[in-house]
């Protein structure tokens, strides 16, 4: 019986005591190869610009106080300093700049803890000391000349390639070991300002699960959808709503003919409206008032799409409130203040 594998999963999913879940883009050994090159770039720049300052040093001596030192000495300071980069490169930078080297930087990843917190200095230590284990086995230079020296110095990384390759998380030695991996550093990002005021979807949220949380990609794809419902066709509206509320509606236990797109606008106004008190500059989405006269709980939704003027009709939402509000016959766009 054959037993089929999961697929290749890049994100890790983390949640902490608080019940606030975190999703991190893991970083594989192609996004963080780049990062290593830069660094070993930036370390043999470091050593050269000490090697030009040590020899500007010596001649100034020389030539004021006579004292002559040999480029022996030189070249063996610059081998020190080149074991000090190597050890410690990594590890100070990943310790006082949020687990980031310039490399990484320049790859924008970083190194954190498995449990979603930044590393510390032992766990950047630990993984910094075991990357000339990673970089095992190392070959000769004689593959490039018989008469060179056998010394053997170029990495091969198979060790670190074949331990990102059966780990889940992509980690190398010395990840393993310090307890922590490379994930993807996603820039900062802020949902545009848009009120909702419809009383139906205020209603709704309220219906939502408490202990509901939103994943950074489904909080941003339900954000874009509420900014940019208005430029949708309505079909394409229906049909973007239908994929991402589908899953919602077997998790929250709603009944099947619940508008997807109003579950889209009252999480929005859950997570981002509710939570936040917007400025008068913000997009407003304004529904028209509500009748007076009872009518079922459960009425259907059209909406009218406002360049082709054709009507659509919406499934009947789940909506329980204290006195039964008739549901309009058009949502109107999103309109700018």
């Amino acid at each position: 019986m054959l037993v089929s594998k999961p697929p290749l999963d890049l994100t890790a999913t983390i949640q902490t005591p608080e019940n606030i879940q975190f999703e991190y883009r893991i970083a594989g050994p192609f996004r963080r190869l780049p990062a290593l090159v830069i660094d070993f770039f930036v370390r043999m720049m470091i050593i050269l610009t000490g090697y030009i300052c040590f020899v500007v040093f010596s001649a100034t001596l020389t030539r004021y106080i006579g004292l002559s030192i040999t480029a022996e000495i030189g070249l063996l300071l610059a081998m020190v300093f080149d074991f000090l980069l190597l050890w410690f490169y990594g590890a100070i930078f990943e310790t006082y700049w949020n687990g980031q080297t310039p490399g990484k930087w320049a790859c924008q990843i970083r190194a954190i803890s498995t449990d979603g917190r930044p590393i510390n200095a032992f766990q950047a230590t630990v993984r910094n000391l075991l990357r000339p284990a990673d970089f095992m086995p190392f070959l000769s230079l004689e593959i490039f000349s018989r008469e060179a020296p056998p010394a053997y110095i170029i990495p091969t990384f198979l060790v670190s390639l074949i331990c990102m390759i059966i780990t889940r998380r992509f980690q190398r030695l010395g990840d393993l070991a310090a307890g922590t991996m490379v994930v993807v550093n996603e820039r900062s990002w802020v949902p545009a300002k848009v009120r909702l005021e419809d009383p139906r979807m205020m209603s709704l949220s309220e219906y939502i699960p408490a202990n509901f949380r939103l994943t950074s990609t489904m909080a941003k794809a339900i954000a874009l959808y509420v900014e940019r419902r208005s430029r949708i066709p309505t079909s394409r509206r229906l049909e973007l709503a239908s994929y991402l509320a589908a899953p919602l509606l077997k998790q929250f236990g709603f009944r099947e003919d619940t508008s997807p797109d109003l579950l889209l606008c009252a999480i929005y106004y859950r997570e981002f409206v509710s939570k936040e008190a917007f400025t008068s500059e913000s997009k407003v989405f304004r529904a028209p008032p509500p009748s007076s006269t009872s009518a079922p709980i459960a009425a259907p939704v059209t909406i009218a799409d406002s360049a082709t003027q054709s009507g659509v009709t919406i499934p009947p939402l789940l909506i329980v409130t204290a006195s039964p509000v008739e549901a309009s016959n058009n949502v109107p766009p999103i309109s700018q203040n």
